[in-house]
């Protein structure tokens, strides 16, 4: 099966009133790299800038699937949540423009619940297995429950069988000032049930990591690259998990 775009993700307004989605890129555009699309409520804003929140996009390209399979990585995740002082997160698509961290209690884990009550079986126990694989980073603990608990950080996660634009999943967020408030994930099941189970889960995999905090990948081969397929290996590397550490382990 071909490789699909799924990198979009936009960011809504504190207010949560809809914003216009940008349009998807040309496959041309997808070939030749992950760009960026920007579309506001009211007026455009400068790609990259975290203070602004506009409604955003991005598409990219995929490069060829690992060779590794994901229990021969298992073991790629760091000690600990930590940090070097003013540690950068690393090999990131400059032309995206970042979501925003959780805020993660001082000197706690961060736990981020992702609700599965809108999902078929396939796909909540997909996001079990997404959920269980991002636990390996010692930085948080990415739990999947029915419904939310009061006043936790929680993602929604939805099913949408209708034409989705070249992508197969969305991620949308809410926030104000330095951090995330609330996520949502969009799987479109037109494409996802084409896919193996292997590629589904990369999807998801991908999009719950833009909920964690994570941009898009340079890294062709990556599975936080803007796009995945059958193929991708669904495990992150050590540098997804380090970029964790540098969001959270500061």
């Amino acid at each position: 099966m071909m490789k699909r775009d799924h990198s979009s993700y936009r960011q809504r307004p504190a207010c949560r009133h809809q914003c216009p989605r940008a349009a998807s890129r040309s496959l041309l555009s997808a070939v030749l790299g992950c760009g960026l699309l920007l579309t506001a409520c009211h007026s455009q804003s400068t790609p990259g800038n975290p203070a602004e929140e506009p409604a955003q996009s991005s598409t990219g390209s995929s490069g060829p699937a690992r060779e590794e399979s994901p229990s021969a990585r298992a073991g790629s995740t760091p000690a600990g949540c930590t940090a070097t002082v003013r540690a950068n997160t690393q090999n990131i698509d400059p032309e995206d423009s970042p979501v925003k961290p959780w805020q993660k209690p001082s000197g706690q884990e961060l736990v981020v619940e992702f609700e599965t009550s809108q999902l078929s079986t396939r796909y909540a126990g997909l996001v079990a297995e997404a959920a269980a694989i991002w636990s390996k980073s010692p930085c948080l603990n990415a739990v999947p429950v029915r419904a939310c608990s009061s006043g936790a950080n929680c993602v929604a996660i939805r099913e949408n069988g209708s034409r989705s634009r070249g992508t197969d999943g969305e991620m949308d967020w809410t926030g104000s000032g330095a951090y995330m408030e609330s996520a949502s994930i969009t799987l479109y099941t037109r494409p996802l049930d084409r896919a193996t189970g292997n590629g589904a889960l990369a999807t998801i995999v991908h999009e719950m990591g833009h909920t964690l905090g994570l941009d898009h990948r340079l890294d062709r081969s990556d599975v936080m690259n803007s796009v995945t397929g059958d193929n991708t290996n669904p495990v992150p590397d050590a540098v997804d998990f380090a970029n964790l550490a540098a969001i959270y382990g500061r």
